[in-house]
């Protein structure tokens, strides 16, 4: 549902959004597209083709993302993301569970102790029922098996640590469980009545089910548009963001198009 700002000019307001919608959206050839490149933030593999010459790279790790920002070069501050939500990615524990066992029968008492103690899952807020299940689950196998080791019991120590290894594997997040925690609204933002949502559909990215939510921004300099796109793969949760004029929102689309998953 849109979210109307209140106030004596809303329907001066609401003119305002019509006009923008129904704007002209092209905004001359576009630049060609750039080679697709493959980024992993947090474990996870993706492929798109960055928006072409012209957007300056930069690094994103804020607000418990790990990704890339692109800002176009001379512009009022038009700039494109997308990031790895990295605050839920660091609950997983299946690759790393996996790469202890894959080193176990080179680990000592020491090594294997040090690596069990970063292996222990949060347990703290889960998103969803299972998650506070299997962390659970996975964090008691690992005190099995740390205790085992130190024990010189390495055969029940592998069989522990293989126990959380299949618990971690149960794990399964699916859009609808964890996106909340990302999506778009103006009440996340500073000056929330400059922000207001226009629309919140269903898509797909790269085959997978995803949200868009677009949105205006009464900036000092003019309304902006933004749009989000969230989508998911291996438990892994994508947001890819714009900001900017109405005429640039192409840009984002292509690249929103070019997105991929490595098998």
């Amino acid at each position: 549902m849109p979210t109307w700002l209140p106030g004596p000019n809303r329907a001066l307001r609401a003119c305002a959004v019509a006009a923008l919608l129904a704007a002209a959206c092209d905004s001359g050839p576009l630049a060609p597209a750039s080679a697709p490149e493959t980024f992993d933030w947090a474990g996870a593999p993706i492929v798109f083709a960055p928006p072409p010459a012209g957007w300056r790279r930069e690094g994103e790790t804020s607000g418990g993302f790990k990704g890339v920002r692109f800002v176009r070069e001379g512009s009022v501050g038009e700039a494109i993301g997308v990031a790895d939500y990295f605050a839920l990615a660091r609950r997983l524990r299946r690759d790393e569970i996996q790469r202890i066992v894959d080193r176990f029968d080179d680990l000592d008492q020491q090594s294997f102790a040090n690596a069990a103690r970063a292996l222990y899952a949060q347990t703290a807020d889960p998103f969803t029922p299972l998650e506070g299940e299997v962390a659970a689950a996975i964090n008691d196998a690992l005190t099995r098996a740390a205790a085992a080791f130190a024990g010189d019991d390495r055969d029940e120590a592998r069989v522990q640590l293989e126990l959380a290894l299949a618990e971690a594997g149960r794990l399964e997040f699916t859009l609808p469980d964890v996106v909340a925690a990302v999506e778009f609204t103006p009440e996340r933002r500073q000056e929330p009545i400059r922000w207001l949502v226009l629309d919140r559909r269903e898509a797909t990215v790269a085959g997978v089910p995803a949200v868009v939510v677009d949105y205006t921004f009464d900036s000092p300099a003019g309304t902006r548009f933004g749009r989000e796109a969230y989508f998911m793969h291996d438990n892994h949760l994508f947001v890819a963001t714009f900001i900017g004029l109405k005429k640039t929102v192409p840009v984002f689309d292509r690249l929103l198009e070019s997105v991929r998953f490595p098998s």
